[in-house]
């Protein structure tokens, strides 16, 4: 198979982009970033922290700190879905859950901007 699961897997982890963005805010502005950290299995779950699978996509496998009913081992062991894939531990940063985020996509040397904005009531993203 070409590529191969594992560069596949590697390009679709969310822990390599956070490490490649941390090296980027260290090394090149300077800046400050949110802590992302990497889950033992079975280990304490902080409760101000944003549960993230490391190849979660479009809002699934993230837990908030409000989703008390979810953060705990037998429910993120379940969701384990994606080979290779592993629970993350992020700082919760309240604008990005209440004003959505920014996503910028470069294709064919163009960039294209969309905002997701969490629909209300649901557990789901729209795109403006």
């Amino acid at each position: 198979m070409w590529p191969h699961q594992d560069h596949i897997n590697t390009i679709a982890s969310k822990w390599e982009i956070s490490r490649s963005l941390d090296h980027i805010a260290q090394v090149r502005t300077r800046t400050a970033r949110p802590t992302t950290r990497l889950l033992v299995d079975g280990s304490d779950i902080v409760n101000a922290m944003v549960l993230r699978g490391t190849h979660s996509d479009g809002g699934e496998h993230v837990v908030l700190p409000r989703d008390v009913d979810k953060r705990n081992w037998e429910y993120l062991r379940s969701q384990l879905d994606v080979p290779c894939a592993r629970w993350m531990a992020q700082s919760y940063v309240e604008p990005l859950d209440r004003l959505g985020e920014w996503r910028v996509f470069l294709v064919g040397g163009r960039s294209y901007i969309r905002f997701t904005l969490k629909e209300p009531g649901c557990n789901t993203w729209s795109w403006i």
